[in-house]
């Protein structure tokens, strides 16, 4: 079961890298976290009723001045990938995607979904970082933000379920 303090934790990294926009459409592990960000005065939460909104939703927010990410799981990204191509790689759309890593090393759930992801996100050109030890949060998350801004596009940051 997802835990408050590891939702609260994710918050502050988000927060320590200026991101004070999350679209997200959650699973049952991230249901902490929307929770959090649902209590949150400071990061404006957008709730999505399919994960391709999330691109324009983002998009939307950056050329509002706002500091996105979109919180899926690695299911929702694969749906997600016109979006991505056809409106944040091609316009040059800075975005942090917070991808809930099913299928990861150790996880039994959705093997299928954890042998495609990173290669997905390669082919899309993405850079994706690992996290998969919370204490590494505030540098994973920021420094994943910094170079979606630096590269123009989407860089990834995949939270291992342990995470949660």
């Amino acid at each position: 079961m997802p835990s408050a303090e590891s939702a609260n934790a994710l918050l502050n990294a988000l927060r320590y890298a200026g991101i004070n926009m999350v679209a997200s459409l959650p699973d049952g592990a991230m249901v902490a976290v929307v929770n959090a960000l649902e209590k949150s005065n400071d990061i404006l939460h957008v709730p999505l009723t399919r994960e391709e909104e999330g691109t324009g939703v983002c998009a939307g927010g950056y050329l509002a001045g706002k500091r996105c990410a979109l919180l899926i799981q690695n299911a929702g990204l694969l749906n997600s990938v016109n979006g991505l191509t056809t409106t944040a790689l091609q316009f040059e759309i800075p975005m942090l995607l917070l991808v809930l890593y099913a299928g990861a090393y150790n996880d039994m759930a959705f093997p299928k979904l954890g042998q495609v992801t990173e290669p997905v996100l390669d082919a899309l050109g993405i850079r994706h970082y690992l996290l998969d030890d919370l204490a590494q949060a505030k540098k994973i998350i920021s420094g994943a933000l910094v170079q979606a801004y630096n590269f123009k596009k989407p860089v990834a940051v995949l939270i291992h379920k342990s995470v949660l």
